[in-house]
């Protein structure tokens, strides 16, 4: 029989104040982004810092509406295991809490239990035994609709107010936990803890304000932790990074000893992801940078000082989602033909008009676009430097679509309008584009944007974030 789990060393004490004895609280994550492989050796090293915590970043908005309205993992599940595996193993070898968020990608109840079922698969295979908490971050529709109800839901971006009937309309909808929930189940005892949609800095600060230290370094310092190496020089997100707390500041240095923290490097990642320079928003408040100092203390460890946070009047976190526009087939090809580029844009447009006149476009809800990289395929039409002209252009037939044949319909007879196209001072009346794949249409699937993202206004920080507790016992 299996003994009972150790209860984590911080729940020896009661919670501590500013002015407590403790020195630090030293966190390590092992990269920026779970699934995408770390590098051992520098995990390994940074584990020796003796950490009293890991945390990991498991998901994002990154990766566009698809993972959200699809309720998919980005990563294969085999990728996230590898590094649940030794994060796992780490943390319960130290008796250390492991604390992951956004699980994973979206944090839907139903990718959360994915990365469940992993938990207690890896745990099976190495009898580890440990206190698990389960923080929910789906929010059921019903009870969003009486929000909506009660006031107004505000956009966070060019969105109206929420309404039921794009409620109704959205896959999954998920809101970002701040530290709260995280801290809650750190207080019950939780010695792994994953978590739904979750705010990146709040995973690596519970522990720290948890413990009585300042929240404003606590976030700031989870800020650079979330992104691991991408803060050190060179920058890569495989690479683990140890951050700790202090009394009124924070250091951050790489796990790899050949990687180093420079005051460049740190302030610039402060700037990540960001609208304003000083100020960053999260749920229940905003961390204000604008004293923000950095110093160089050795090669390769930089000190932070001066981070502030300001609460809010009102809690309020984040709601995420996406719905369905239909269909995506798409057709790839590469144009060199000089007088072909140089006439790019009449050509595009003639292709438009035959399609609408093909497939009624308009009304029949159908999207076309033409991305046309080495000429504005990023920018589109904000794209400032036209000159001189590409010498190759990669164009993307994009065709969206209510159903899948439509779309690769209408992406296809797209490409056949420009492979025969005529323009101004055209030499041949075919091969002036070439296709890098066979066949040249390719059906996507389904197709999605962001429906929803809106700030919701909540009377608790862990309202709308459900904690299951369940003990692992191999």
């Amino acid at each position: 029989m299996p003994s009972a789990p150790r209860q984590p060393h911080f729940l020896m004490a009661t919670l501590f104040n500013a002015g407590t004895s403790m020195k630090q609280i030293t966190g390590v994550a092992p990269s920026g982004s779970m699934g995408s492989g770390y590098n051992l050796a520098s995990f390994k090293r940074a584990m020796q810092a003796n950490p009293d915590f890991i945390g990991q970043d498991a998901g994002s908005t990154d990766m566009g509406p698809y993972y959200h309205g699809a309720d998919q993992p980005f990563l294969p599940m085999s990728a996230y295991r590898r590094d649940l595996a030794v994060m796992l193993q780490a943390a319960r070898a130290a008796k250390i809490p492991l604390l992951i968020g956004s699980a994973i990608t979206n944090g839907s109840n139903r990718t959360l239990q994915l990365m469940i079922g992993l938990v207690r698969e890896v745990a099976a295979e190495h009898k580890l035994s440990f206190k698990l908490a389960v923080i929910g971050a789906e929010i059921d529709k019903s009870y969003l609709k009486r929000k909506i109800e009660a006031g107004p839901i505000e956009p966070m971006g060019p969105e109206g107010i929420l309404t039921a009937q794009v409620v109704d309309a959205a896959g999954p909808i998920v809101a970002q936990m701040g530290m709260e929930p995280f801290m809650q189940a750190l207080q019950a005892g939780a010695e792994v803890i994953i978590a739904g949609r979750a705010c990146d800095d709040a995973i690596f600060a519970a522990l720290p304000v948890l413990r009585g230290f300042d929240p404003g370094l606590s976030l700031h310092c989870g800020k650079i932790l979330e992104c691991a190496g991408l803060s050190a020089v060179p920058y890569d997100l495989g690479e683990p990074m140890i951050g700790r707390v202090r009394q009124d500041h924070f250091e951050v240095e790489p796990g790899n000893p050949g990687s180093r923290c420079t005051t460049v490097s740190v302030a610039g990642h402060s700037l990540y992801e960001r609208s304003d320079p000083f100020l960053q928003a999260g749920p229940g408040g905003l961390n204000d940078l604008t004293h923000a100092s950095f110093e160089q203390t050795d090669d390769r460890t930089v000190r932070v000082r001066g981070s502030a946070y300001v609460k809010d009047t009102q809690y309020r976190v984040k709601l995420e989602a996406a719905e369905q526009l239909g269909y995506r087939s798409i057709v790839v090809v590469g144009i060199r033909d000089a007088v072909m580029i140089q006439e790019l844009d009449g050509v595009l447009e003639h292709a438009r008009e035959r399609a609408e006149e093909r497939f009624g476009l308009r009304e029949n809800g159908i999207s076309l676009f033409f991305r046309a990289y080495g000429k504005d395929g990023v920018m589109g039409e904000l794209e400032p430097d036209r000159d001189p002209p590409a010498k190759e252009v990669g164009l993307v037939i994009d065709a969206v679509a209510p159903d899948q044949n439509t779309a690769t319909a209408v992406a296809m007879f797209t490409r056949g309008v420009l492979q025969h196209a005529h323009y101004p001072g055209i030499l041949t009346t075919a091969g002036n584009m070439a296709y890098p794949f066979s066949p040249f249409g390719i059906p996507v699937g389904p197709a999605y944007r962001f429906s929803v993202y809106h700030l919701m206004p909540v009377a608790d920080a862990c309202e709308c974030f459900p904690i299951h507790y369940e003990t692992i016992r191999n």
